[in-house]
């Protein structure tokens, strides 16, 4: 079973609603809550909408619990930013809001995308990974964003600036590739 920390990201319906188009056995739990995760296979951590010091305390605590039990996670658009900062990576404030399609190259070949080298994705955040920790690496990025897709050395830990379950069939595949990780 997959677990979505929901961090109040406006996009959760659609996160939903693609996780039951690829007939994924999930579970949601607010950031707020008591989160183990010792009963799934998998973590999402949503975006958000508001800044909050309580959402990060919580996020970084499910990030250090699915290192220390392997467990493979997806951190979207914040999700993705929080796990770099976890790691030691930094942000850069954009000087505004980019919201909209964009495209993103993979300059790696990588589980979540597979051969595919091109994407077209849904992109709505304020920030930027703008220094990737050390056990990281950029596995695609866009004239936008260098670190698109990030993705730690030796675990399964992904972070996508983007977000997935707004991108059509490219979001829908990678989250279907990344539930293929679930062990």
């Amino acid at each position: 079973m997959l677990l979505v920390i929901d961090n109040g990201s406006t996009t959760l319906p659609e996160l939903e609603a693609a996780l039951r188009k690829l007939k994924v056995n999930y579970n949601i739990i607010r950031y707020d809550q008591l989160i183990q995760l010792d009963n799934y296979k998998g973590v999402i951590l949503t975006g958000r909408s508001t800044a909050s010091n309580e959402i990060n305390r919580a996020n970084i605590k499910v990030i250090r619990q699915a290192t220390h039990q392997r467990k493979p996670l997806l951190g979207i658009c914040y999700g993705a930013e929080i796990l770099a900062l976890a790691y030691g990576g930094a942000l850069k404030r954009l000087r505004e809001k980019f919201q909209g399609y964009n495209t993103i190259y993979v300059k790696k070949i990588n589980p979540l995308t597979e051969n595919r080298r091109k994407l077209e994705v849904f992109e709505s955040h304020s920030f930027n990974i703008s220094r990737l920790p050390p056990a990281f690496e950029s596995l695609a990025s866009s004239n936008q964003c260098e670190n698109e897709i990030i993705a730690h050395c030796e675990l399964d830990l992904y972070g996508l600036q983007f977000h997935p379950e707004c991108s059509g069939d490219d979001g829908l595949r990678i989250l279907a590739n990344f539930v293929k990780l679930m062990k």
